[in-house]
């Protein structure tokens, strides 16, 4: 595992580097240096549906990070994505996930939004909204964890035992509520 410091800059370089090796492989080419939600459907999948800022309903709760569109992609490969102005879930991974855990998952990347690039601080941002809001519990932190533990991590994640001891920390901070 790479030092706090060290890993925050690779994640840095990462997200420099995106749009150059979006466009080298052909996965994504953006418009400027800001893709919108409308260029990711436009170059990545035209049958891809963007959701308007607050009308998204998600594990029966409408959900909302600021006035930011959701894309909806079921042929995203992985459960969610964020772009700084809009979120990308995958409703098809997000279809057979505990409740807590798909609104976890849209709020952390939510979090990156406000709090950028910090993997820690998305998922503290996800467990401090689901507690505000009402839809995370004790028992729903243990379904994110029990979601999240058998991941080895990458280059931008820790591994999962080690957000898991994100998410109870953040959970158990009552200085945020």
């Amino acid at each position: 595992m790479l030092d706090r410091p060290v890993a925050i800059l690779l994640m840095c370089l990462a997200l420099w580097l995106l749009p150059v090796r979006a466009a080298v492989a052909g996965d994504y080419i953006a418009a400027g240096p800001n893709p919108t939600a409308e260029d990711y459907v436009a170059n990545v999948n035209p049958q891809a549906k963007i959701v308007e800022g607050g009308d998204l309903v998600l594990a029966g709760h409408r959900v909302a990070c600021g006035v930011r569109p959701v894309v909806l992609d079921p042929n995203l490969d992985d459960y969610a994505a964020a772009y700084d102005g809009f979120i990308i879930l995958n409703p098809t991974k997000l279809a057979g996930l505990e409740p807590p855990v798909s609104l976890w998952i849209y709020s952390h990347e939510c979090g990156h939004q406000f709090r950028g690039p910090d993997e820690d601080g998305a998922d503290c941002f996800a467990v401090e909204r689901g507690r505000r809001q009402g839809w995370l519990t004790a028992d729903g932190v243990e379904k994110i964890c029990n979601f999240i533990s058998p991941s080895h991590g990458d280059m931008m994640h820790f591994s999962g035992p080690e957000r898991c001891n994100t998410v109870r920390r953040c959970f158990g901070n009552k200085d945020k509520f």
